[in-house]
């Protein structure tokens, strides 16, 4: 997992030459129209790169593109950082990352967050799950205790134990927390998965909400290092609840091309495949060749072709039809339709079994019986009713149909017929003097 780290806010300024009330690095005077912000400085955030994958990865700090922060990244967790951090365009940039391209967010409880990091009215504030509009009263924080909600108990990411009581047992067990950022209220559509009650008072630990096409989450405790810090046992908790953080952030994260299978429910054995192909700033990409391969039970393969579909952009349809029971698998590849350069490939599966969708449902269809009772003019009885089923049919009437083939040369009225055409073609023949 890649990382950019902040050890210092500024770098320390060394004065060489420089002029009064300068931040610009003087040995980098002259050099093009850069300035301000952009010139190099000095007194520039010192960073460093953790887990990047090569040496060009995060070298020029935090993402300043869709195109660099979308393909590449699936969540982005803050702490200890604040607003003035980011320019607005990254904040903005953050904001689309969420609602357009369906990533996450996590923010921390590090002293430089929420409130204290100033970000409230500014986009990524907007998506917090908390409000930061109030501003805390009353004494600080001592003691507090960590515990889950309904809600929480039911997200089996926040849980650490198969069993509810095991689970109460290690919560009880927790140290007191001793930074916390206090909120008063969660913004509608959001949960508050845990919290967090003093002598006083009590406030969200852990909230969560939908934002757009992804979601954000939000860890108000600053202190969470006491817990990992109080035995081995309570270290293996908290890095297990951290692994489990992290995939609930990530999991449904869309990747840039994906693949479907829908069965018809009308039609078992009709399977519609949909491809949806976007670019590295994730917008519909309609300019590919998707090529579908089909593995069948047997182990025969079909190639098929996707094509654009007329309502909606970057996705791709066709249709395949499941003629034997069994497994399927279907692979899809990606290419440019310029370049013809491979973009990514996805497979997904289903099974095609006509028996278990006949019995899926084996409760009776009352509504289908009454209405074929109705039309042929029947009637439904109920089971309790059954005993009267024999006297019933001696009073209704059933009407009976016999369906008769003959051939029609064996009819006779078709030989007379045949008999008097004859004739009268040679009546008039006879007339004409032609027989």
């Amino acid at each position: 997992m890649p990382a950019l780290l902040r050890i210092a806010k500024r770098e320390p300024k060394f004065e060489w030459r420089g002029r009064a009330g300068e931040s610009v690095n003087p040995l980098f005077r002259g050099f093009g129209a850069k300035e301000g912000e952009e010139a190099q400085r000095y007194d520039q955030p010192v960073i460093i790169r953790l887990g990047t994958k090569d040496a060009k990865e995060l070298s020029d700090g935090f993402p300043k593109t869709a195109e660099d922060l979308f393909a590449e990244f699936r969540a982005i967790i803050l702490d200890d950082i604040e607003a003035a951090f980011f320019t607005q365009e990254q904040m903005n940039l953050i904001e689309r990352f969420v609602s357009e391209r369906g990533g996450a967010l996590f923010m921390l409880g590090g002293q430089e967050c929420y409130r204290n990091g100033g970000y409230e009215n500014t986009p990524i504030g907007r998506m917090l799950p908390v409000y930061l509009d109030q501003a805390a009263t009353g004494p600080a924080v001592e003691g507090a205790r960590f515990n889950l909600t309904r809600e929480g108990w039911l997200e089996s990411w926040m849980r650490l134990r198969s069993d509810r009581e095991e689970d109460e047992k290690r919560l009880s067990a927790m140290p007191a927390f001793q930074s916390i950022n206090p909120a008063f209220s969660i913004k509608p559509g959001a949960s508050i998965l845990a919290t967090v009650s003093d002598a006083q008072n009590s406030y969200p630990a852990v909230a969560v909400q939908r934002f757009g096409e992804g979601r954000v989450g939000s860890l108000m405790i600053a202190d969470l290092w006491r817990w990992g810090l109080y035995d081995e046992d309570s270290h293996k908790d908290m890095d297990r609840l951290w692994r489990q953080m992290m995939r609930w952030l990530v999991v449904d994260v869309a990747d840039a091309i994906t693949f479907a299978a829908e069965t018809d429910a009308a039609d078992q054995e009709r399977v519609k495949l949909a491809v949806r192909v976007r670019d590295r700033a994730f917008k519909a990409n309609s300019d590919a060749i998707v090529k579908i391969e089909v593995t069948q039970p047997d182990g025969t393969k079909s190639q098929l072709f996707a094509e654009p579909s007329l309502k909606e952009a970057g996705l791709f349809e066709t249709e395949f039809f499941a003629a034997e029971p069994g497994n399927y698998r279907a692979s899809a590849t990606v290419e440019d339709a310029e370049k013809r350069t491979a973009l990514g490939t996805k497979a997904v599966g289903w099974t095609h079994d006509p028996l278990a969708t006949e019995f899926a449902k084996l409760e009776p269809n009352r509504e289908l019986m009454q209405r074929l009772a109705d039309e042929t003019g029947g009637k439904m009885i109920a089971l309790k009713s059954i005993a009267e089923l024999p006297e019933m049919l001696k009073n209704i009437r059933v009407p009976v149909e016999v369906t008769l083939a003959t051939p029609l040369w064996h009819t006779p009225w078709i030989f007379i017929a045949i008999l008097l055409l004859l004739l009268g073609e040679w009546v008039l023949r006879r007339k004409g003097g032609m027989a």
